[in-house]
């Protein structure tokens, strides 16, 4: 099966590891001692770049990401081998994870939760984490006020990243479209060009985002069985207002 992340995999720390992830792990340390939580399950962990951080404070950390070259990344980033780390899809939990495992709690941040297009999607998403959480388990995650999209990062090619190094020169434009049948999905198409060493390249990805309305998404989450704790606009745990906000960060409990 192609890997549609490995590109992404390959740059991921180099145009996206300057993320304030001392704020997130504050957060989420907070959240995790308040409600007792030693067993954490990072879902969508990529690089790893919170599921280790989170280790390091002694939680138990599993992680789990539909991209070999992701986790690849992130194993070699864990030389002390003390986060499990589990390749699968996020929508099959079930199938992913130990039959006899359980977890105290489970993230899935970044642009994680985007990738569920579907309604069905999130349902299959949402059972399955219920499913190998604790009672009372918590679920923190993020998602994007679909009420705030900005018009003004639609449909224009737009630069996003640029590294000069001696070995590497990167340079990454995008271009933003509004799905033609739901306008909540942005159509994200990174363009990469590249420059290693001798060796130039010109990669184009294409991925959907979907952003959430903050009632339905709310409805979503206690058909599935999770009570809405509070919804934060980050993790200065300032109150998320849908006028205001772009972020959503949710915590939640399995009922």
């Amino acid at each position: 099966m192609k890997d549609a992340f490995s590109l992404e995999a390959k740059f991921y720390d180099k145009i996206w590891g300057k993320h304030d992830y001392a704020a997130d792990l504050e957060f989420l340390d907070g959240l995790f001692r308040e409600y007792r939580c030693r067993s954490i399950i990072d879902i969508g962990c990529g690089t790893g770049n919170h599921a280790l951080r989170l280790s390091k404070r002694g939680y138990e950390v599993t992680g789990v990401d539909v991209s070999h070259a992701m986790l690849s990344v992130a194993k070699e980033k864990d030389r002390g081998d003390k986060v499990r780390f589990l390749q699968g899809d996020m929508r099959k939990l079930v199938q992913v994870v130990p039959e006899d495992q359980k977890f105290d709690a489970a993230i899935c941040l970044g642009q994680t939760f985007y990738h569920l297009i579907t309604n069905r999607d999130m349902h299959a998403f949402l059972d399955g984490l219920h499913t190998i959480l604790n009672r009372q388990g918590l679920f923190i995650f993020s998602a994007r006020n679909a009420g705030k999209i900005r018009e003004e990062y639609l449909d224009k090619l737009l630069l996003d990243h640029m590294i000069l190094e001696k070995k590497l020169q990167l340079l990454l434009l995008f271009y933003n479209t509004r799905h033609p049948r739901n306008r909540n999905i942005m159509i994200w198409r990174p363009i990469y060009l590249i420059r290693e060493g001798d060796k130039v390249d010109f990669q184009m990805r294409e991925h959907k985002l979907r952003w959430h309305r903050l009632s339905h998404l709310k409805e979503v989450l206690t058909e599935r069985g999770f009570e809405v704790v509070a919804i934060y606009s980050g993790t200065n745990k300032e109150v998320f207002r849908e006028d205001e906000h772009v972020e959503m960060w949710f915590v939640t409990t399995a009922k």
